[in-house]
């Protein structure tokens, strides 16, 4: 409405300044063309326009007034109307329900991206920022870095299990071919009766032959009863210290991150010849290497020895089969060695395979009572055969777990007199330990040798 009456104005204020502009025109033409040399006629023709002029800016005035005037009483009207809703809500809210709610702005969706778009932008692409370029790049070296180590660890397993797989089908057909072990009393010889020695000969076991079948250096069995420790024994002659032909190989001679258990290159276990008779004696301690594997698997399970104060008395138990014999071996002692232990502590323990004599004998069996984890009830006698397990440990980055056993005598129980051991309250560490933990050893604390 208000449009309305402002083009009406407007149109009214046009025509009269249409007539305003024809007039002047007509007066002009009706009188006579004003004399030049007149002087009083020149200056009335001149201020003419300026009378248009001012008629002009008047009708304007007016108009702009009355526009103003319409404004003012539509914004006096629009609020007086507010006025009076602002009352009636307050008299009779209930005529007046509340507004709904706003409706949410909702952000606007990306553009989709195909998938190759989106791999595309895992790169530095030109145009990028350098701090852009440098995240990409940071993540893509991240990226491959995580592929490679998750590639590793799939291939571990998958070559842990493959061994498992192996050894257990493998140790399946040996067990059912081999006779339960029997261990004989040793029988006093008649009065009156004379032995002659004689020389042993020697025949292969029943599953022995299907190891060698598979392995030529296939030297024995080892386990120890209701653990994972279930494994053929190899044995490579050309060995080179730190460079084992079966420290990452199985007895398939295959690359194998669990490797194999294996008998030190220098030992001498029932080498026997064509003739079946011992090629050379049996070294007087054979030491067997094997792998601290985390599933347990090889030599794995030899560390709760140390973290299980009952794991002991629960295998005391070495059974060492060669190719030819069965053979029993009972646990006397266990202790955490140095490998790179170059100071007053150092045990080479991997060298003491041939004992020059009594005394040596007995230096090496009472050097392993010092540094044992626990004290146990087991004699040994000179003479013993005895039995070495080597693995990892993680008690310091070099140490090396040893388990040491001499063989079952004839006639003697298994079991006798495992049950009692106790913790050695004076252990002899290596130096390497003492620089995490208080020295504790006292050289000259009571202690009792054997022998």
């Amino acid at each position: 409405m208000q449009k309305n009456e402002t083009a009406a104005i407007e149109k009214s204020g046009e025509e009269q300044l249409n007539t305003a502009a024809e007039s002047p025109e007509k007066e002009i033409s009706a009188e006579a063309k004003p004399d030049k040399t007149n002087p009083v006629s020149a200056d009335s023709s001149e201020k003419e326009p300026l009378k248009t002029a001012d008629k002009i800016s008047a009708i304007r005035s007016n108009l702009y007034r009355m526009a103003r005037e319409e404004e003012e009483e539509e914004v006096s009207l629009r609020v007086a109307y507010q006025i009076k809703q602002v009352k009636a809500r307050k008299e009779h809210p209930e005529k007046f329900p509340p507004p709904p709610p706003p409706k949410p702005i909702l952000p606007e969706r990306p553009e989709k991206r195909t998938f190759r778009q989106k791999v595309r932008g895992l790169f530095p692409q030109k145009g990028d920022a350098g701090g852009e370029v440098a995240r990409k790049c940071i993540f893509l070296f991240s990226a491959a870095v995580f592929l490679v180590c998750l590639v590793l660890i799939v291939l571990y397993f998958v070559d842990v299990f493959r061994a498992d797989s192996m050894y257990e089908d493998i140790g399946s057909s040996y067990h059912a071919r081999q006779p339960e072990l029997v261990t004989e009393a040793a029988t006093e010889p008649q009065t009156g009766e004379t032995q002659e020695p004689t020389e042993k000969i020697y025949s292969l076991l029943p599953g022995a032959a299907e190891l060698l079948a598979m392995n030529e250096e296939t030297a024995g069995w080892i386990t120890i009863p209701d653990t994972k420790v279930d494994y053929p024994v190899m044995h490579h002659l050309d060995d080179q210290p730190g460079e084992e032909y079966y420290l990452y190989r199985n007895m398939q001679k295959e690359d194998s991150k669990p490797g194999s258990i294996f008998l030190d290159y220098r030992c001498s276990f029932d080498q026997v010849g064509a003739d079946g008779t011992l090629e050379t004696p049996n070294s007087d301690n054979l030491i067997i290497y094997g792998h601290n594997m985390r599933d347990g698997s090889m030599f794995g399970t030899l560390k709760y020895y140390r973290t299980d104060e009952n794991y002991y008395e629960q295998h005391p138990i070495i059974q060492l089969n060669s190719n030819y014999e069965t053979y029993q071996y009972k646990i006397f002692g266990y202790f955490i060695a140095d490998a790179e232990d170059t100071t007053d502590t150092r045990f080479d323990y991997w060298n003491d395979i041939d004992f020059e004599d009594e005394t040596a004998f007995y230096d090496y069996v009472n050097e392993v009572k010092r540094r044992s984890l626990r004290l146990t009830n087991i004699d040994v006698q000179y003479g013993d055969p005895l039995l070495t397990l080597s693995t990892c440990n993680s008690v310091f980055d070099t140490a090396r777990l040893v388990i040491v056993a001499r063989r079952i005598r004839d006639g003697e129980a298994p079991y006798d007199r495992v049950v009692g051991s106790t913790p050695n309250p004076n252990i002899k560490w290596p130096n390497v330990y003492y620089l995490w933990n208080k020295k504790t050893y006292d050289p000259n604390a009571p202690f009792v040798p054997y022998g």
